[in-house]
């Protein structure tokens, strides 16, 4: 792969990394993750069937919501899976 064209990566935290629940609900977002290659914007939302993780990828145009079923499989999945799904391209 060459720089413009990156490796895609995913990780598990490491072991007996320690995870605290927020007390007070936590904030909301927006979060920003970016980087050279890609930048996503993370917030929580409410909907009409309940509350989502929003993931947007303003420079892909995309957006997906995830509710806490959808966020548990992603939670148990081997890196190698997401590695995949990363390589794959939008629309393929």
């Amino acid at each position: 792969m060459t720089e413009s064209n990156p490796r895609p990566q995913a990780e598990n935290p490491d072991e007996g990394e320690v995870f605290e629940f927020p007390k007070d609900g936590g904030n909301a977002g927006p979060i920003v993750i970016a980087n050279e290659f890609a930048d996503v914007v993370v917030r929580k939302v409410s909907t009409r069937n309940g509350m989502r993780l929003e993931l947007w990828s303003p420079r892909r145009g995309t957006c997906v919501r995830f509710d806490a079923v959808a966020l548990d499989v992603l939670s148990y999945q081997e890196p190698e899976f997401i590695t995949e799904l990363l390589a794959r391209s939008p629309g393929a």
